[in-house]
């Protein structure tokens, strides 16, 4: 019975092992690229050896222009490794002044090819043109040599005339260049070594060196397995793709730990990369618009406009007429200049009671005036030098955060502050304008406390 246990968990060990090692492809695995070719050649066979195409013993120096045409398949392991098939028909000759020789010339062989261009890390992306093969293999050939003294024939390995072919093992030695004109068409042109291992191939056996056959050819080759749109897997090469995928990882790694404009959001995650020193930012590293009027804080210089309302470029709502009533509020465009209205704009015809008087509003903890409320200080000034027997009362209130005594004097300096601007700064006489503090006491706006921080003007 353990016996039986023992088998029933090592069944289960190994499927469990099994289940571990699934494969996943990734982008650069040859399945997805072209991975054949089929290849039509032509080209100058030229014979090396006791016979040479080429001879320097005749008077002429002849060179001997011999047709030779292959046909060669090749299978891409990767965009390193192929293994090429090859088959060649074409014609040799040569001389040496005296002898000379031709023959029909066949052969076969296998090749392992290698792709340079896959080799060298260049460290570029870009759309590949280029590739360089070499090959190296082991073959052979077929030779039924001519050979003639002189112009006359003579006895070639038994008797004159004898039409036994001659079988001779060779190795093949390949650089092809490739030009891609297309995914599926590529551009060959190369030259191909064949080191025959016998002296007999010219007919001649003079006892030197082994016959040699040098194939130069052009050609075509037809590229096609893979998905349709992709290229061959040689145009390739997986060494750039993981240098730049480094180098993402490294920039990446980079940005999370810098923050080149210091707004505490690493640059990885920092959708404004340029905020100014200071400035408050969200999540994204985007400066904060807390009135959503289009002008970030930092340059906002009337932070708490009503949304919608149109604003210039420092943030503050538009008053095209000048009355003191933005725009978006305004319901009598284009009031003469000087010209007393309510609150929403309008006209007011007779006495002042119903006048508009815009408030100041302050930051949190501060009786500074601001840029945005020297618009609703002009207005101000604008109403008592049309009206110069116009006297104000400048209320000054707090929110309700502090104690009560700080936030009475809190409001107390901000009535002050505005006496002093529309005295200095606008010529209002001092006497016409009096300052008083309600504290925290007069909340105008339930949780709104930018606008509870402000000084309210009325008639006296």
């Amino acid at each position: 019975m353990k016996k039986y246990s023992l088998l029933l968990m090592l069944a289960m060990g190994v499927s469990f092992a099994s289940a571990q090692t699934t494969e996943k492809i990734g982008d650069a695995h040859v399945s997805n690229y072209r991975d054949w070719a089929v290849g039509v050649h032509v080209g100058n066979m030229f014979t090396g050896g006791d016979l040479s195409s080429f001879s320097f013993n005749d008077e002429d120096n002849d060179f001997q222009f011999e047709l030779g045409f292959g046909l060669d398949v090749t299978k891409y392991l990767n965009s390193v490794w192929g293994i090429k098939a090859q088959g060649m028909y074409g014609n040799i000759s040569g001389t040496n002044g005296l002898n000379s020789f031709e023959s029909k010339y066949f052969d076969y062989s296998l090749n392992a090819v290698m792709n340079l261009n896959s080799l060298v890390l260049r460290a570029k992306q870009n759309d590949r043109r280029w590739a360089t093969l070499v090959s190296l293999g082991i073959g052979m050939s077929q030779t039924q040599a001519l050979r003639s003294f002189n112009g006359v024939e003579v006895a070639q390995y038994g008797k004159v005339g004898d039409e036994n072919w001659t079988n001779e093992v060779f190795i093949p030695m390949d650089v092809t260049f490739k030009y891609r004109l297309s995914n599926l068409l590529d551009l060959d042109f190369g030259v191909q070594g064949k080191y025959l291992f016998s002296d007999i191939a010219d007919g001649f056996a003079g006892g030197r060196n082994n016959d040699m056959i040098v194939y130069s050819h052009v050609g075509l080759s037809f590229n096609f397995g893979g998905p349709k749109e992709s290229t061959a897997v040689i145009y390739t090469n997986p060494l750039d793709g993981m240098y730049f995928d480094l180098a993402e990882v490294k920039d990446n790694f980079d940005q999370l730990t810098t923050d080149d404009d210091k707004d505490g959001v690493n640059n990885y995650f920092d959708k404004d990369n340029s905020t100014p020193e200071g400035a408050v930012v969200d999540g994204s590293g985007r400066a904060l618009d807390v009135d959503q009027d289009g002008i970030p804080d930092n340059m906002d210089e009337d932070p708490f406009t009503a949304k919608g309302a149109k604003v210039d470029a420092n943030g503050r709502a538009v008053d095209s007429d000048g009355d003191g009533v933005a725009d978006y509020m305004d319901k009598e465009a284009n009031t003469p200049a000087g010209t007393m209205v309510n609150f929403q704009g309008q006209t007011i015809k007779g006495g002042m009671d119903n006048a508009f008087i815009p408030s100041v509003y302050f930051a949190f903890n501060s009786a500074s005036i601001s840029a945005a409320n020297h618009q609703r200080l002009a207005t101000i000034a604008r109403l008592m030098k049309n009206n110069p027997n116009t006297k104000i009362v400048v209320t000054g209130s707090a929110d309700p955060r502090g104690s009560e005594e700080y936030n009475k004097n809190l409001g107390m300096r901000r009535a002050e502050a505005v006496k002093k601007q529309l005295s200095q700064v606008y010529g209002i006489d001092e006497s016409r304008i009096e300052a008083k503090s309600v504290g925290e006491t007069e909340q105008f706006a339930n949780g709104r406390n930018d606008i509870n921080r402000r000084a309210d003007i009325t008639i006296k």
